[in-house]
């Protein structure tokens, strides 16, 4: 591997709330595609640390994750970043987003919401069954 070329890890989530789940938008995404709450590890940390830590900071919220859901990877010129994704149930609070992102909005789940999202998680959530996801 080259020096110059960086590998991280991140975590999401998909927080169901009801039938829906929170997306976000960056404030320096110009374009209007969506992520998931979530954000890349920092040492010593384990998983869930992360997406406890990641979507307390960007949403204010707390949650509770109980299934991994599946993986995503992006690879850019000298940068890679590999995640999973967690479903996870809200337990409490009210969104207060962070200085990353600009707006949010609960969206039914379903297969037909995922197309304002980024395409590294549409390419993995096309298979899924939403049904089964709101059964859990």
């Amino acid at each position: 591997m080259e020096n110059n070329k960086k590998i991280e890890f991140s975590v999401k989530a998909i927080i169901i709330d009801k039938d829906k789940f929170l997306i976000m938008h960056k404030k320096r995404v110009k374009e209007e595609l969506w992520d998931l709450p979530g954000g890349r590890m920092e040492f010593s940390e384990t998983a869930q640390d992360t997406l406890l830590r990641e979507v307390q900071e960007e949403t204010g919220l707390r949650v509770k994750p109980f299934r991994l859901l599946d993986t995503w990877n992006v690879v850019y010129e000298n940068r890679q970043i590999t995640g999973i994704i967690y479903l996870c149930k809200l337990e409490k609070g009210e969104i207060r987003l962070s200085d990353e992102h600009d707006k949010y909005k609960w969206v039914d789940a379903s297969i037909e919401s995922i197309d304002c999202l980024y395409e590294s998680f549409k390419e993995r959530m096309k298979n899924w069954n939403f049904n089964k996801l709101l059964d859990d």
